[in-house]
């Protein structure tokens, strides 16, 4: 039997809504030479039953797997082990793929021999849809990066999705997700960008990313959210197990600041977790890896200078103030609302009026 051309890992938790849709867009892809591996990693809905029942109704190129549960990054870490085709492609449960993409995207990378060929995702929302560019290239809709281009991946947001990978790459065991956290992107995209030589990049978009389900890792709010410390702790290791920190110094200085400034948002809203000790712990990756050095340029160019001047003012008491103005924004919250709703009520009563008004004058000039 021929190698596939690409193997897709597909890994799938409690995702009973988005089986079809997802597996679906696979086996109509216009690349016939595709095997697709369904990571089932332990499911308590009947996600695992209705991969099944698809893949009963659809023989062929699928392969179905079921193991206990591990994270995100633990399912595809077990689908990429059981690969056998040229490239390997991580597409999400919940995500799905135009018919074309795969043809597409093998037939660029076969031609420009490529290690990491990759493009832009489509986000999809309830009403409307929004483009994600990993790389802002111009003019240049497709391009092999060259190192200058490559610095500049680290400024944007992490995702193995819209991608695909010469299976070769993974011969290196170390090139794997952290298995057991959410956030395994944060993790796995930088250690890609180290091990791929030639990455190609087109200003297509190949990748319908999925952000409206209701338990989308972007909209955690518990412990969970900190687990984008040891994904940033362990990219960071791999760069040093690979002798690569320091020519890579200042790009995953500016990932990592990129990272923990985001997060701050999130540790906003975090609930059954001290945030001031969780903001600690999220700067002290940034303190451990790169010492002051971060709290000057690159932060200032990630956050702003006011918020960069913040930060630095809150770090010498532990980051108190920013969980204090947090406390602040949320006990005022309320007290602004029946302000503003105490200012508007003469003008709206003088709307009211006013249409009172206006229908009784139509009323007369009607009879």
């Amino acid at each position: 039997m021929s190698q596939p051309a690409i193997s897709i890992v597909v890994p799938m938790y409690n995702l009973e809504l988005y089986v079809e849709r997802c597996l679906q867009s696979l086996a109509k892809q216009t690349l016939k030479d595709v095997e697709v591996l369904v990571v089932d990693d332990g499911s308590t809905d009947d996600t695992r039953m209705l991969i099944g029942d698809f893949v009963r109704q659809n023989k062929g190129r699928f392969k179905t797997f079921t193991k206990p549960n591990g994270g995100h990054g633990s399912a595809c870490n077990f689908g990429i082990e059981r690969a056998t085709g040229k490239y390997v492609m991580i597409v999400d449960g919940d995500d799905f793929l135009d018919h074309d993409t795969c043809e597409f995207m093998f037939d660029k990378a076969e031609t420009h021999e490529a290690d990491m060929l990759m493009g832009n995702l489509k986000y999809i929302f309830a009403a409307h849809t929004d483009k994600h560019v990993p790389i802002e290239l111009g003019v240049d809709r497709e391009k092999l990066l060259d190192d200058q281009d490559r610095s500049r991946l680290f400024q944007t947001w992490a995702t193995p999705c819209a991608r695909i990978y010469r299976r070769e790459l993974f011969n290196d065991e170390s090139l794997r997700f952290l298995p057991r956290i959410i956030f395994a992107d944060v993790n796995f995209a930088p250690k890609s960008y180290l091990m791929a030589e030639r990455i190609f990049y087109i200003n297509r978009e190949l990748y319908n990313y999925d952000v409206t389900r209701p338990t989308q890792s972007l909209k955690q709010t518990d412990k969970r959210v900190l687990n984008v410390i040891p994904a940033l702790r362990d990219a960071l290791d791999f760069y040093r197990a690979k002798f690569a920190f320091r020519a890579y110094e200042q790009e995953l200085m500016f990932y990592t600041v990129r990272h923990c400034v985001s997060w701050l948002g999130r540790l906003r809203v975090l609930h059954g977790y001290p945030r001031q000790q969780a903001v600690r712990e999220l700067f002290s990756v940034l303190d451990d890896y790169f010492g002051g050095t971060w709290l000057g340029d690159p932060l200032e160019q990630v956050a702003g200078r006011s918020k960069a001047a913040l930060i630095r003012q809150s770090r010498r008491f532990g980051y108190a103030p920013i969980v204090w103005g947090w406390t602040l924004e949320q006990k005022a919250g309320p007290i602004d609302k029946k302000v503003e709703a105490l200012l508007s009520a003469p003008l709206n009563r003088y709307r009211q009026a006013k249409k009172k008004v206006k229908k009784t004058v139509f009323r007369r000039l009607s009879i």
